[in-house]
């Protein structure tokens, strides 16, 4: 939905091939039913903050040419001190732990591809503070860093590096 939906619109009008993931299997069917029959698109449920599931994910599409972050929640809009940890625990899982589950089990492959690239989406949260979105902050802000960190890891190699700010 959101973003990703509008990423993937765009990329099936180039013709590319699509692997959608998302973490509810509702979300996938409409979009499914929006794009009608397409060879192009797989639709795939994966909770990215879970680890193992991202790695199962990643052994069957091994062949990426182009990884897309985009998944990220915000959280509750509360000051931290009336924040539960399971709030908080969940959108640092999806938003960073997700980023950096995704990219790190599908950077070897990526590496072997004869042109790559990653773009992870960040927020103007990363940068700016917002009360009651202290946590998501954080969170984008740990996405900007990272990539940015990527970025310079990878800059002599065949994998682009972006970081985007919607």
């Amino acid at each position: 939905s959101g973003i990703g939906r509008e990423l993937v619109l765009a990329l099936l009008k180039k013709d590319a091939k699509v692997v959608a993931v998302d973490l509810r299997q509702e979300s996938l069917n409409i979009l499914k039913k929006e794009v009608g029959e397409n060879k192009n698109l797989i639709t795939q449920a994966l909770d990215i903050s879970d680890k193992t599931a991202v790695e199962k994910i990643a052994k069957e599409f091994s062949d990426v040419d182009v990884l897309i972050n985009n998944a990220g929640i915000i959280q509750p809009f509360k000051k931290v001190n009336d924040l539960e940890y399971a709030d908080i625990e969940k959108v640092m899982n999806v938003n960073f732990w997700g980023t950096l589950y995704m990219t790190k089990t599908f950077l070897p492959d990526l590496l072997k591809r004869p042109e790559a690239y990653i773009a992870n989406v960040s927020s103007m949260g990363g940068f700016l503070p917002v009360p009651g979105q202290s946590v998501y902050g954080a969170s984008k802000a740990a996405v900007k860093l990272f990539t940015e960190g990527l970025y310079a890891e990878l800059i002599d190699t065949n994998v682009g590096v972006s970081i985007i700010f919607p």
